[in-house]
């Protein structure tokens, strides 16, 4: 793995700046703003309709502050997740609106093409995204996306049937100390967080709309299976056309290792600005179990990335 020289300063006992919001296309979008220069967006994993786990743009609290020492840095909550709005129509419960929602946040907020980081089911939407719209992309970092691997991702399997009941701190505690390679990095905070959005009416909706009333298994769960062997047929046709890195954990059990030399093998075929790395010792969450270093591989691939 290739460790930059860049020195960039730690996010302990730092606080995210105060949350913005931007009506992105009748859709009210809670985002955090930061720094100067070339612009990162985060993208972070996940999906609506979790009654155990509920992420938003405050699990990159770890890389935000520090990367904007030198960038402009940019996360938002995305379509139905965090505190921005839930999708209008049941139908509308897809990754395909996550990633329009995404590409149309990129352009309300008037930016160049972007440094688009995307975690999970975040990388899956950075991809499609920067394969819809490559207008708005500059580069793209791929981290730890078991959705995107042409793989069978073995994340239900390995972190299904919680014993603790939904919706309790309990629950949440043990989904992301699962993720984790170190259970120690699940900090009281990031569940503070978790919590606070499972709480919210609006995301309790989310999950009715996603379980109850069937919009996962009616729209999500096929329409992401179709668009996602799309998605690999247009890179195999070599369509991906940007810098590309992927960040995988070595020990993810949501994902296999082999995973990550998979996507890193479809992109560089057609893509010789592709680079991997693989963080030892780090589950699913690479970015915050690792941050100094992650931090540092991050700044240095955007300030090469035109090279």
């Amino acid at each position: 793995m290739i460790v930059s020289s860049v020195k960039l300063s730690t996010a302990k006992g730092k606080k995210l700046p105060a949350p913005k919001q931007i009506d992105v296309q009748g859709i009210n979008t809670r985002y955090y703003e930061a720094g100067a220069g070339e612009p990162i967006v985060f993208i972070y994993g996940g999906n609506f309709g979790s009654s155990d786990s509920a992420s938003s743009a405050q699990v990159w609290s770890l890389n935000f502050l520090p990367l904007s020492e030198r960038f402009k840095v940019i996360a938002f909550d995305k379509i139905g997740q965090g505190f921005t709005d839930n999708p209008v129509r049941n139908e509308d419960y897809t990754m395909a609106s996550v990633v329009r929602h995404a590409a149309a946040f990129i352009e309300a907020m008037k930016l160049p093409p972007v440094h688009l980081v995307g975690h999970s089911r975040g990388g899956y939407a950075c991809t499609r995204l920067a394969l819809e719209y490559p207008h708005l992309v500059r580069s793209l970092t791929i981290v730890s996306s078991g959705t995107l691997s042409p793989r069978v991702s073995t994340n239900e399997v390995a972190l299904s049937n919680s014993p603790y009941p939904a919706y309790s701190r309990e629950s949440a505690r043990w989904i992301y100390e699962g993720y984790s390679f170190d259970p120690k990095v699940v900090t009281e905070e990031w569940i503070d967080n978790v919590m606070e959005v499972l709480n919210l009416p609006k995301y309790r909706v989310g999950v009715q709309k996603m379980v109850d009333e069937g919009a996962g298994g009616r729209y999500f769960t096929p329409e992401l299976a179709t668009q996602k062997r799309e998605t690999l047929g247009w890179i195999r046709e070599g369509r991906l056309q940007r810098p590309t890195q992927i960040v995988w954990g070595q020990n993810d059990p949501t994902v296999i290792p082999e995973g990550c030399f998979d996507v890193f093998d479809l992109i560089a075929a057609h893509n010789r600005r592709t680079t991997l790395n693989i963080f030892n010792e780090a589950g699913h969450f690479s970015y915050r179990e690792h941050p100094e270093r992650f931090n540092a591989l991050l700044a240095h691939f955007v300030q090469n990335a035109g090279v």
